[in-house]
């Protein structure tokens, strides 16, 4: 399902508010950061919000809540205004060629300030790439592929935010399936390759996805804008399946991505080193009370449960 353009995460505004569209490089918002800042995001299950469900009981009854990466890109902003174009999309692993590109796509169209694209390229590395008889062959197949995702991002001439290819090897067995797992030479390949060509893009900044992920597999912390956020056994920052984020998870890496965005662009007046906790006590005020359970009557002869 095609999702709205230009989705305007928890607030409302025109677009009749001074920015004026270029049909090239969007011009950037007032310095007084009162327009809305058009942010597109591109990504995979991760910031479509693959499983990212908050739950927490209150005296009244249950309060869950699930999120993305734009509405988490919001929570981070607070009162910065935001119209995001959100077209990460959980189904790139169907065929990213086609899914990835129309996002990209649709993205451009909409004339963004800034580009998230936090796990875009995660399926042009993962995945079957070529054939099974043949691995060399499909090595050289994942590369190719590689390069036509760095191909759709060269297309932007806004700020970009992108994260590198992380080892999720531990998902293998229970989220991906051990054809979808790249060789790690092949990440490292990956990876090397998207640094040099960031490199000669200075509207392009690589966030580190892949340390991130290894330390948090080392340590059980992510280092968010120079300070240690903590997976507890209460507040895990990945989900069960070793692949998708926790609301803490997606908070901990939307404030990384706010703030290499915010370093690129000090114009953009977007806030420095937010602290993910902080951002996940405004999620909690977006959880909705869930109905109770229909009321059963115990079958006969079974007695009535306590509390019923």
């Amino acid at each position: 399902m095609v999702r709205p353009s230009l989705l305007v995460v928890l607030f409302s505004f025109s677009l009749g508010c001074g920015l004026a569209a270029q049909p090239s490089t969007p011009p950037a918002p007032s310095s007084k950061a009162t327009a809305p800042l058009r942010l597109g995001v591109l990504g995979a299950s991760v910031s479509d919000g693959f499983g990212c469900r908050l739950s927490e009981t209150r005296t009244d009854g249950v309060y869950e809540a699930t999120f993305r990466m734009a509405t988490m890109l919001q929570l981070v902003c607070g009162d910065r205004p935001l119209q995001i174009e959100d077209r990460a999309d959980g189904r790139m692993f169907l065929g990213v060629k086609r899914v990835g590109g129309d996002a990209a796509a649709a993205v451009q169209k909409a004339e963004p300030h800034a580009v998230v694209a936090l796990d875009y390229l995660f399926w042009y590395c993962y995945g079957l790439h070529g054939t099974k008889d043949d691995k060399e062959q499909a090595e050289v197949a994942r590369l190719a592929k590689f390069e036509q995702g760095l191909a759709e991002l060269a297309k932007f001439e806004v700020p970009v935010v992108v994260g590198d290819i992380p080892d999720m090897s531990r998902a293998v067995g229970k989220m991906l399936v051990a054809s979808q797992m790249p060789p790690l030479a092949s990440i490292a390949a990956a990876n090397a390759r998207l640094h040099a060509w960031a490199k000669d893009r200075p509207n392009v900044r690589v966030v580190p996805l892949s340390k991130l992920i290894q330390q948090l597999h080392d340590e059980k912390v992510v280092e968010v804008a120079g300070k240690r956020f903590a997976a507890t056994n209460e507040q895990p920052l990945l989900q069960r399946d070793e692949l998708h984020a926790t609301p803490a998870g997606l908070a901990a890496i939307a404030c990384v991505l706010v703030d290499e965005l915010a370093q690129a662009k000090p114009e953009f007046g977007l806030p420095r080193g937010v602290d993910p906790a902080a951002v996940i006590q405004r999620a909690k005020a977006l959880l909705v009370k869930q109905a109770a359970p229909a009321r059963s009557e115990p079958a006969k002869g079974e007695p009535a449960r306590a509390g019923k």
